[in-house]
């Protein structure tokens, strides 16, 4: 369980930086931390499908009747925020035909359900693999700031990628492994 602050100085730590007490300490550091935390933590999020921030939703349908192309309108989720979908489906299981505006979603289709990653606020519920990547990625993004060193920013960058590839490789692989049909291998022949 991590508070925002303790995931800012652990990317602190890992550039040579002061710690912080707070977002709001007034230090160089924090003031760095207040400004970028959220949109990095929301980018990490976005990059890949997280167990802590995927959700599934039945989608409300609005009042509105789009002005063409789709016969139907719903409103995409806010609690948690959508980030992306993962996957949708209506009622009878089948891929459909949709469009995204705004924040809405367009379709012909009466009743949809997705599966989605959402923006999830509260840094306790972050997995350790997601809290991880948001560390690297916060490390690298300080890093030219704080140390004023190119190679420094590089070497954590790289560090990022390799962190952000193996921890979503380790929260992947929670749950049960896909099974494969003989049939969907003869059929691939």
């Amino acid at each position: 369980m991590s508070s925002i602050v303790q995931i800012c100085n652990l990317a602190l730590t890992r550039i040579g930086a002061d710690t912080i007490t707070s977002l709001t300490d007034g230090t160089r550091e924090a003031n760095l931390c207040n400004t970028l935390y959220d949109d990095i933590a929301e980018e990490v999020m976005s990059e890949g499908e997280w167990t802590s921030c995927t959700f599934r939703a039945t989608l409300n349908q609005t009042t509105n009747t789009p002005v063409y192309d789709y016969s139907y309108e719903y409103q995409l989720p806010t609690n948690p925020r959508l980030l992306k979908i993962i996957t949708i489906q209506n009622e009878i299981d089948e891929n459909l035909d949709y469009s995204i505006e705004e924040d809405k979603l367009l379709t012909d289709d009466s009743v949809v359900k997705i599966k989605y990653i959402g923006f999830v606020e509260d840094s306790a519920s972050y997995g350790p693999y997601l809290k991880k990547a948001i560390v690297s990625r916060m490390a690298y993004e300080l890093a030219y700031t704080l140390t004023g060193s190119v190679s420094v920013s590089d070497r954590l960058y790289r560090k990022y990628e390799d962190d952000l590839r193996t921890a979503l490789a380790n929260d992947g692989q929670q749950g049960p492994s896909p099974v494969i049909n003989s049939d969907d291998l003869t059929r691939i022949r």
